[in-house]
C-alpha cells in the first residue's frame, strides 16, 4: 500500500510537472503520423497538405512553390517582413520548411507561430469574439488547430534534441518581449485595450520560460517517454538541411 501510494504521488508529481510542456505541445485526440518526414493537415481555409494549396496572404504562391528557389526567396522575403506577419503565415511557413527538409529552421518559425498566435488569442475581446464564420473566432480556432494538428510532428522532431529545442525557446523568448503591432497586422479583429497588452504578452513569454524550465528539468523522463511511446524511432531518422539565408 506504502509503495503504491508512493507511485501515485510520484505519478501526480510528474503530470503537474509536465503541465506547460501539454499547454505548448498538445496532440490533437485521434491524431496518428504515418509519415514523420511530412506534415499531413487540413486547417480551413489556410493550408491543405494535398497539393499544397495554400490561402495564408501574399506569400502563398512562394511558400507552395515546387521550384525550390522561388520558395527560398520567398522564406527571405517573410523574415524582412517578420514583424508585420500573421501567426497563420509563420505556421505554414513552418509547414513548408519542416516538409522540405529544413527541419531546424522549422522548429523555430513553429514555435514564433505559436508565440504569436497564443498573444493573439490572449488579447482578443471576448466580448466582441462572436461565433462561426466571425473573424475573431475564427482566428482563435485557427490558432487551435495549427497549435494541435502541425505540434505532434514539430515537437515530435525537436524534442529529440532538448538542447537545440531550447536555444530555440530562448531566441523566441526574448524576441516575444517585443509585442508587435496587431491591429495593424490583423485589421478586422477586436483586441483588449492597449494598456492590457504587457500584462497578457507577459504572462504568454512566462509561460514559454516555463515551458523551457520543465522541459530542461524533464529531458530524462522526456527521453524515456519517447523511447517507449516509440516517438523516438518514428523521428530519430530525420535530418534537417542547413538554412544560410541571412536574418
Amino acid at each position: 500500500m506504502v509503495g503504491a501510494a508512493c507511485m501515485t504521488a510520484q505519478m501526480k508529481f510528474l503530470l503537474i510537472s509536465l503541465i506547460p510542456i501539454l499547454l505548448w505541445t498538445q496532440m490533437c485526440r485521434g491524431q496518428s503520423i504515418s509519415d514523420p518526414a511530412r506534415i499531413d493537415v487540413y486547417v480551413t481555409p489556410y493550408y491543405n497538405s494535398i497539393g499544397p494549396a495554400i490561402n495564408v496572404g501574399a506569400f502563398s504562391k512562394g511558400l507552395g512553390a515546387s521550384d525550390e528557389s522561388e520558395f527560398l526567396e520567398t522564406i527571405s522575403k517573410m523574415r524582412t517582413s517578420w514583424g508585420s506577419l500573421k501567426f497563420t503565415e509563420l505556421y505554414v511557413a513552418a509547414i513548408r520548411l519542416y516538409d522540405r527538409g529544413f527541419r531546424n529552421e522549422a522548429v523555430y518559425w513553429f514555435y514564433s507561430a505559436q508565440y504569436h498566435g497564443k498573444l493573439v488569442a490572449a488579447l482578443l475581446d471576448r466580448q466582441n469574439l462572436g461565433s462561426i464564420g466571425d473573424p475573431g473566432f475564427e482566428m482563435e480556432q485557427a490558432q487551435n488547430a495549427f497549435h494541435q494538428l502541425v505540434g505532434p510532428y514539430i515537437n515530435g522532431y525537436a524534442f529529440g534534441n532538448v538542447d537545440r529545442l531550447l536555444t530555440v525557446i530562448e531566441k523566441v523568448q526574448k524576441e516575444g518581449k517585443t509585442i508587435p503591432d496587431l491591429k495593424k497586422i490583423y485589421p478586422g479583429l477586436t483586441f483588449k485595450r492597449k494598456s492590457e497588452w504587457e500584462m497578457a504578452n507577459m504572462k504568454v513569454n512566462e509561460g514559454l520560460a516555463e515551458l523551457a524550465k520543465t522541459v530542461n528539468e524533464q529531458r530524462t523522463s522526456i527521453k524515456e517517454q519517447r523511447a517507449q511511446n516509440g516517438t523516438e524511432a518514428k523521428f530519430s531518422k530525420l535530418t534537417s538541411r542547413e538554412l544560410t539565408l541571412g536574418r
